[in-house]
C-alpha cells in the first residue's frame, strides 16, 4: 500500500465514505471540497478510496447522483496505484461498472461517460488486457456501444502507446467487422480513433522502440480498413474523415498507396469537395515524403497515378479561380500545386520528365494542367532543374503552335517566369519575345480556338501585354533581347493590336538602357530592323484612334500638346468632332514635320514608306482614310512633279471609293496636293471622269436597262465630286477663279447629277458645296471674284435635295433627310457668294426649301441640323442683295 512520505494518518474508512457520499451533495463547494479531499487521501491509499468509491457505484446513476465525479476519484485513485499493489479481480469489477454505465444509455460524450471512460483508461495502464476484453465485449455487442468502445480504444491509445500499440492487430481485428455499419453521425468518432491509433503506432516505432508491430496481418488488416473505410465514406464531408490519414500514411508503403487512391477516388466522385480532398491529399504527400527519419516511403513510379489526376484539376480549379466570387477554387488550385512542389521537393528529375512528356502529348487540358505546374515550380526547383533547361525551352518551343487559348494563356506565363531565370536567350528568346507580341495583339474576331474555352482572346491579350512589361521593367537581362528587336514589332500587320504595349516597352527601355551608344546608330547597324521613316510613318498613321485600347495614342506620343488633347478619353467623347480635330492635328503635326527637314531625298524616302503602308490597312479601315492624307500632306512638300503623279495614281488605285469613309479620305488627300499640284490633280480627275461609263458596252448596256447605273458607277462620281470639292477648298486662291470657271463653264459638274445613291448625292452636294466656300476664301484672301453659273449650281442642288420617284421611301428616308440638310447648307453657301441673287432665284429656293418647317421633330438628332440649316439659309437670303 502506498505511505506517505509525510507520515501523515490516513482517516477512517467511515469519513473516507462520508467523502464519497458527499459528491453528491447539492452545493457544488461541498463537492468541489470532497473531490479535493479524496484526491489527496488518494496519493496516500489509493485502495481505501477506491473500496469506497465501488461501494457507491454498484447502484449506478439511479441511486447515486454524481457518478462523473465518482469515476474521476477511481480514475484518480487507479493511477495512484504503483504495479503489483492492485488486485485483478477487484479492477475487473471495477471495469464491468464502468461499461455497464456507458452502455446504459445511447448518448455519447456526457460527462459520466467521459469519466467512466477515463477509469477504464487508467485500468488499462496497469492491465491492457483486462480493459480491453472488456471492451471487445461490447464491441461484438449492441451496434450503439460500439462507439464509445471504439472512443475508449482512442483514448488508451493517445494514453499509452507502449502497451496499445502491441494489441493493435487485435483492434483491428474487431473494429474491422463492424465498419460498414457505422452510422454516419459515429463516423466522426471512428476516424478519430483510426487517427489516434495511428499516431500510437508512429510514436512507437520513432520514440519507444525501434520494433515494428506492422506485421503481414496488421498490414492485410490496415489496408481493407482503408480500402472500405474511405471508399465508403468518401462522400463525407467532415474533416475528422480525412485527418487520421496523415499519421497512418506514416507507417506504410501500402498504406499510403490506399489512401492516395481513395482520395483521388474522391476527387473523382465530388469535384465541390477538392478543397478538402487536396489539403488532406497534400498533407499525406508531405508525410509519406518529406521524413525525417528515413527515405521517402513512395517511389516516383508509385506516384504517377496521383499526378496523372492532379493535372486535369489545375485546368478545373484554375478555372474556378478566375470566376468563383469566393476563394474556394484559389485554395484548392493552390493546394493541388502544393502537391506538385512536394513531390519535387523529393524526384526533381523524375517530376520534371513527367511534366514534359504531358506536354508532348499535346493534349489540351494536359497541356495546361503541365505547363501551371511548370510555371509555379520552376522558381522554387530552379538550381535542381537548371541542367534540364535546353530540353525546358525545346518543349516550350513546341507548344509555340498550339490551337487551344487556355494553353497559349499558360505559354504565355511560363515564358515570363522563364524570362525572370534567364531562359531567353539568343534566337530563341526572339522568338518567345514575338509569341508574347503577337498575342498581345489578338482581336476578339480573330480565328480563334476559342469555343467552350473558358479563357477569351481578351484575357490571352491581357496577360502577354502585362508579361511584355514585366520583362522589360522587373527584368534587366531582357534589355539585350528586347532591344532594337522590339522595333521589329511595330510595322507587321499581325502586330497592330499589340504596338501600344511595345511602344510602352520600348520607351521604358529607353530609360532604363545601360548602353551609351545611339539608339539610331544601333539600328542602322541592323539590316533586318526596319528604317526610321518607315517606323515614324507606321506610328503616325496609327495615332488615328485615340481613344484606341491601352492608350495607343498616348503610348506613340511625345508631343505634350497632343497628348494633353487625348489625355482624358471620357471627356473627349462629349465632343463629336474630337474624331475630325484629332485626325486634322495628326495633319498639321507631319506637316510641320515636313516644314523642318531640309532634304528633299528624305521626304521622298519617307513617301516610299507611306506608300508601303497599303497593304498594313483593309479599305474599311478608318486608318486607311488617314493614310491617303497623310501621303497628300507629303506630296504637297514635294517638287517632283513625276513623283506626285505616279503617288496619286497609287493612291487612287489603292483606294476603295465604295467606301464612305475611305472616299472622303482620298478627297481630302487629293486636295492636300492640289494645294501644290492643282493642275496635275485636275489632269487626274479628268482622266477618271473621262473613263466613266465611255466602253460601248456600257452605252448599249444602258439603253436596255434604267438600273444600269450601277452602285460602282455612283461611287466614282461621289469621289470625283469630294475630290474635285476638295481641290477646289485647297487650292491657291490666285489660281482658284480660272479652275473653277474651266470645271463650272465646261458643264463637268452636270455629269455628276446622274447619281442615284444618297450617299453619293451627298458626296455631290458637298462638293458644290467646297466650290461655294472656296470663292469665299479667295475673297477674304483678296482674290475676289464672282462664281459663274452659280444659279445653274444651285439647281443641281435643289435636285439632288429631292427624292427619286422610285426609291423606296422606308430604306432611304433618314439618307434623304441628312442629303436634305447637306442641301440647305450648300444652297447658304451659294446665295452668300457673288453675284447678286435675282428674284427668280430667291424665290425658286425658298419654295423647294420652306416645306420643311412642316416636317415632324422626330428624328431629332436629324430634323434638329435640317431646320438650323434651314434657319442659316432663309438669313443668307435675307442678308443678300438682289438684282
Amino acid at each position: 500500500m502506498a505511505s506517505s512520505s509525510l507520515g501523515s494518518s490516513i482517516p477512517a474508512p467511515e469519513a473516507v465514505q462520508l467523502l464519497v457520499s458527499s459528491l453528491a451533495d447539492d452545493s457544488s463547494v461541498v463537492r468541489e471540497a470532497s473531490m479535493a479531499s479524496l484526491r489527496d487521501i488518494a496519493s496516500l491509499n489509493p485502495l481505501l478510496v477506491l473500496d469506497c468509491c465501488y461501494a457507491v457505484s454498484r447502484g449506478g446513476r439511479r441511486r447515486f447522483g454524481n457518478m462523473a465525479g465518482v469515476f474521476q476519484v477511481m480514475a484518480f485513485s487507479v493511477g495512484a496505484l504503483e504495479t503489483g499493489e492492485s488486485d485483478e479481480v477487484f479492477m475487473g469489477k471495477l471495469a464491468k461498472i464502468a461499461t455497464a454505465e456507458i452502455i446504459s444509455s445511447k448518448e455519447l460524450n456526457a460527462d459520466w461517460q467521459r469519466q467512466a471512460s477515463g477509469l477504464l483508461v487508467s485500468i488499462g495502464t496497469h492491465y491492457p488486457d483486462l480493459m480491453m476484453e472488456e471492451i471487445f465485449l461490447h464491441l461484438s455487442g449492441p451496434a450503439s456501444a460500439s462507439p464509445a468502445m471504439v472512443q475508449i480504444l482512442a483514448d488508451f491509445a493517445s494514453s499509452d502507446a507502449l502497451q496499445f500499440t502491441p494489441r493493435l492487430k487485435d483492434v483491428l481485428s474487431r473494429v474491422l467487422p463492424i465498419l460498414g455499419n457505422v452510422r454516419d453521425v459515429h463516423r466522426p468518432i471512428f476516424a478519430n480513433a483510426f487517427k489516434c491509433w495511428s499516431q500510437a503506432v508512429w510514436l512507437y516505432i520513432t520514440d519507444l522502440t525501434s520494433d515494428s508491430p506492422l506485421d503481414s496481418d496488421v498490414m492485410s488488416f490496415l489496408n481493407s480498413v482503408f480500402e472500405l473505410l474511405l471508399r465508403v465514406w468518401t462522400t463525407s464531408r467532415d474533416h475528422r474523415v480525412n485527418e487520421f490519414c496523415v499519421d497512418l500514411c506514416r507507417s506504410s508503403k501500402c498504406s499510403d498507396y490506399s489512401i492516395l487512391s481513395c482520395k483521388l477516388f474522391r476527387y473523382k466522385k465530388d469535384h465541390d469537395d477538392a478543397l478538402l480532398a487536396t489539403c488532406s491529399l497534400y498533407n499525406l504527400l508531405n508525410a509519406a515524403l518529406l521524413s525525417e527519419t528515413g527515405p521517402p516511403l513512395l517511389e516516383f513510379e508509385d506516384l504517377t497515378f496521383v499526378l496523372s489526376t492532379l493535372i486535369p484539376v489545375i485546368s478545373m480549379n484554375s478555372e474556378n479561380k478566375r470566376h468563383s466570387g469566393s476563394s474556394l477554387g484559389r485554395k484548392a488550385y493552390n493546394e493541388v500545386q502544393r502537391c506538385f512542389l512536394t513531390v519535387g521537393l523529393v524526384y526533381p528529375e523524375d517530376l520534371f520528365t513527367f511534366l514534359l512528356n504531358k506536354c508532348k502529348l499535346k493534349e489540351d487540358l494536359l497541356t495546361f494542367g503541365a505547363l501551371c505546374v511548370l510555371k509555379h515550380l520552376l522558381p522554387r526547383l530552379c538550381e535542381a532543374w537548371h541542367s534540364k533547361r535546353l530540353l525546358l525551352i525545346e518543349a516550350a518551343r513546341s507548344l509555340l503552335d498550339e490551337q487551344s487559348l487556355a494553353v497559349r494563356k499558360a505559354l504565355s506565363e511560363l515564358i515570363v517566369v522563364m524570362a525572370s531565370h534567364c531562359y531567353l536567350v539568343g534566337p530563341s528568346g526572339e522568338l518567345f519575345v514575338e509569341y508574347l507580341v503577337r498575342h498581345s495583339a489578338i482581336r476578339e474576331n480573330d480565328n480563334l480556338k476559342a469555343k467552350g474555352e473558358a479563357i477569351s482572346p481578351t484575357q490571352l491579350r491581357a496577360v502577354c501585354g502585362k508579361g511584355l512589361l514585366l520583362l522589360t521593367v522587373t527584368i534587366p537581362e531582357m534589355e539585350y533581347i528586347l532591344w532594337p528587336f522590339l522595333l521589329k514589332m511595330i510595322i507587321p500587320k499581325v502586330y497592330t493590336g499589340g504596338v501600344a504595349t511595345v511602344c510602352r516597352c520600348i520607351s521604358e527601355l529607353c530609360r532604363r538602357r545601360s548602353s551609351t551608344t545611339p539608339m539610331l546608330i544601333e539600328c542602322k547597324a541592323r539590316a533586318d530592323l526596319p528604317s526610321p521613316e518607315e517606323l515614324f510613318t507606321r506610328l503616325v498613321v496609327l495615332l488615328h484612334n485615340p481613344l484606341a485600347k491601352e492608350q495607343l495614342a498616348t503610348q506613340i506620343l511625345t508631343i505634350p500638346k497632343m497628348k494633353a488633347y487625348v489625355f482624358d478619353t471620357e471627356d473627349l467623347k462629349l465632343d463629336p468632332s474630337y474624331q475630325e480635330n484629332w485626325d486634322d492635328m495628326i495633319i498639321n503635326f507631319l506637316a510641320e514635320s515636313l516644314d523642318v527637314t531640309h532634304d528633299a531625298d528624305w521626304v521622298i524616302s519617307l513617301g516610299n514608306a507611306f506608300a508601303k503602308q497599303y497593304n498594313l490597312y483593309t479599305p474599311d479601315d478608318d486608318h486607311a482614310a488617314l493614310l491617303h492624307r497623310c501621303m497628300g500632306i507629303l506630296l504637297q512638300k514635294v517638287n517632283d512633279r513625276s513623283y506626285v503623279r505616279d503617288k496619286i495614281d497609287w493612291m487612287y488605285e489603292q483606294a476603295d471609293i465604295s467606301i464612305p469613309a475611305n472616299r472622303l479620305g482620298l478627297a481630302k488627300a487629293m486636295g492636300l496636293v492640289a494645294a501644290s499640284h492643282l493642275d496635275t490633280v485636275l489632269e487626274k480627275l479628268k482622266v477618271i471622269l473621262d473613263n466613266v461609263g465611255q466602253s460601248i458596252f456600257q452605252r448599249i448596256l444602258s439603253l436596255f436597262s434604267e438600273s444600269y447605273k450601277t452602285e460602282d458607277s455612283d461611287d466614282i462620281h461621289a469621289a470625283l465630286a469630294l475630290m474635285y470639292g476638295y481641290a477646289a477648298k485647297y487650292a491657291p486662291s490666285s489660281v482658284i477663279e480660272a479652275r473653277i470657271d474651266a470645271l463650272v463653264g465646261t458643264n463637268m459638274l452636270s455629269r455628276l447629277l446622274h447619281v442615284r445613291q444618297q450617299t453619293a448625292k451627298q458626296a455631290v452636294i458637298t462638293a458644290i458645296d467646297l466650290l461655294g466656300r472656296a470663292v469665299i476664301n479667295a475673297s477674304e484672301s483678296g482674290a475676289k471674284f464672282p462664281l459663274k453659273r452659280r444659279d445653274m449650281m444651285l439647281d443641281y442642288v435643289l435636285t439632288l435635295m429631292g427624292r427619286d420617284e422610285n426609291e423606296g421611301f422606308a430604306e432611304s428616308s433618314l439618307e434623304l433627310l441628312h442629303t436634305q440638310a447637306l442641301a440647305l447648307n450648300a444652297c447658304t453657301t451659294l446665295v452668300s457668294v457673288e453675284p447678286k441673287l435675282t428674284i427668280e432665284t430667291r424665290n425658286r429656293v425658298m419654295k423647294a426649301t420652306l416645306g420643311f418647317f412642316a416636317l415632324p421633330n422626330d428624328p431629332s438628332d436629324v430634323i434638329g441640323p435640317l431646320i438650323d440649316n434651314l434657319v442659316s439659309l432663309l438669313c443668307a437670303i435675307l442678308l443678300t442683295r438682289y438684282l
